[in-house]
Order: structure tokens, then sequence, then C-alpha cells
């Protein structure tokens, strides 16, 4: 006896899949830099050229994470919400990257250079991102 091939998840499962990987993968590397912070020896001087690209990336990641939020439709009350995650998941996905690779900056610099204040800034400014396009916000 053969068993049928399993049926493939629903769109907005594997939206809710993909988020909440993302969003764990990215704890758990920005956990692992909090217990290695500050072991990679910045060289003399670049402390301050470091903090400095940790804000300027924190803004610019939650700035161009929200961007591309907005380029995300809501769903139309007709529409189901299958329909509109087969339409719409490649764009979340690319936002959700954007808010992911902007926590593990932060994590990088948390590691590097130890820099604890600007590294929770561009962690926060990511876990935004990841927060506000969450698959519930996006279609409730």
């Amino acid at each position: 006896m053969t068993l049928p091939p399993p049926s493939p998840a629903s769109p907005a499962t594997t939206a809710r899949i993909l988020h909440a990987s993302l969003a764990a993968s990215a704890a758990v590397l920005t956990a692992v830099a909090w217990v290695f912070r500050g072991s990679l020896p910045l060289p003399d001087g670049a402390g301050g050229a470091v903090t400095f690209a940790a804000y300027a990336l924190a803004a610019s990641g939650l700035l161009a994470g929200l961007a591309f939020r907005r380029l995300i439709p809501e769903r139309a009350a007709s529409q189901p919400a299958d329909a509109w995650w087969r339409q719409h998941l490649p764009k979340a996905v690319a936002v959700w990257a954007i808010g992911e690779g902007t926590v593990l900056i932060g994590a990088l610099v948390l590691a590097v250079g130890g820099q604890a204040v600007a590294a929770i800034a561009v962690v926060f400014a990511g876990f935004g991102v990841l927060v506000a396009t969450a698959p519930g916000r996006l279609v409730p």
C-alpha cells in the first residue's frame, strides 16, 4: 500500500514558519554575539567609526524595511488569505530578510567591538522591522 504524497502547506502557514525561523535565528545569533561580545578586538581608533556605522545601519535598515513594507498592499476583505500570500510572499520575505540582516549586523558589531549600546540600537531596529511586518500584521 502506498501512501499519498503529503499536501503542501498553505502559503499562510509557510509565511508564519519562515517569519518565525528568521526571527528565531536572529535572536539566537544575537545571544551568541552577547556571549562573545568584544572577543574580536578592533584596531586602535576604529571604535568611533564602528559606532557611527552601527547607528547609520540601524537607521537605514529600519527605514528600508518600513519603506519596502509599503510596497505590500493590504488584503481586501473579499480576497482569501492564501491567495494574498501566494501573490505577496516574496515581497514579505524580502522585507523580513532586511530585518534579519539588520539584526545580524548588530550582532556582528557586538561580537567584534563589544559596543553594546550601538549594537543594541541596530538589533532593536532589525527586530522592529520583523515585528512591524509579522504575518499577523500583514494579513489581519
